[in-house]
């Protein structure tokens, strides 16, 4: 069933702060903060690219409308925190393994229905809000493939698969300067493996892989940004977490970090 989309009347449901490197950071600042999706917004001299979308529960297309005319819109994955005003985006792309979820999305397929609680933000968005009558508005997008260049005009990103979380999952590399739009396969805090879509082998195999990469900032789907040397404790963490060997090491199992704190 889909219902009219109904948005927020708070003023700054989003705010906005800029990055440097042309990139911009959006968020849902009355949403819990583990929780909130770092939207980011990438300026090209082609175009636009809008990365992820939140809730839905604000207008994004509208407070994007002073900043960003017509941005291409590309899914990192679709769970219920990223795609929610994904169909307010004429132009929308995502992996193959996911695009059938996005066209057709639930409450179940997005996980809204195991994550998403009213007691989980900090105002509601309206009187009377109940974050269990949450449902997403189907969006069909085009496809994007690993592998694939994204031109936007002085700046190219080449897309990463990066399964693990969800089968569907990618990341935006951007070999020039060492950014990696790496959304949720490398976060800071709990790495969430444990869904019903998400495979630890493969997002093990996910990890090793983006280790090896020359990153010097990664911007994460939710989170602080992470230089270069988060970015590799973070991995490395989660590779000892699950028993395999460190990057670098001499095979062995590597051992947890003293300390997981990078702020």
């Amino acid at each position: 069933m889909i219902v009219p989309t109904r948005y927020t009347e708070i003023p700054d449901w989003f705010a906005q702060e800029d990055l440097g490197y042309g990139i911009s950071r959006i968020y849902e600042p009355y949403y819990r903060e583990d929780y909130r999706c770092n939207i980011y917004l990438v300026k090209g001299k082609f175009f636009d690219i809008v990365i992820d979308t939140g809730l839905g529960l604000g207008s994004l297309k509208n407070f994007l409308r002073y900043t960003s005319r017509d941005p291409v819109l590309i899914m990192s994955h679709a769970h219920y925190d990223h795609i929610g005003s994904a169909h307010e985006f004429e132009r929308r792309m995502i992996h193959p393994a996911e695009a059938d979820l996005i066209a057709l999305p639930t409450r179940e397929n997005t996980y809204a229905d195991l994550l998403l609680a009213t007691e989980d933000f900090i105002q509601l968005p309206w009187d009377g809000y109940d974050a269990s009558q949450w449902l997403p508005t189907p969006a069909p997008c085009d496809l994007l493939m690993g592998s694939d260049i994204l031109d936007i005009g002085g700046r190219r990103f080449e897309v990463m698969h990066t399964p693990g979380h969800s089968a569907g999952s990618i990341c935006l590399w951007e070999q020039k300067t060492g950014i990696l739009i790496c959304a949720d396969t490398v976060y800071e805090g709990e790495i969430f493996d444990h869904l019903p879509c998400s495979h630890i082998p493969t997002y093990v195999q996910t990890m090793k892989r983006l280790r090896k990469l020359p990153v010097k900032l990664a911007l994460p789907g939710h989170g602080p940004l992470l230089d270069n040397v988060q970015f590799e404790s973070v991995i490395d963490g989660y590779l000892a977490l699950k028993g395999e060997p460190i990057p670098g090491d001499t095979g062995r199992l590597g051992e947890l970090p003293a300390s997981t704190d990078h702020s």
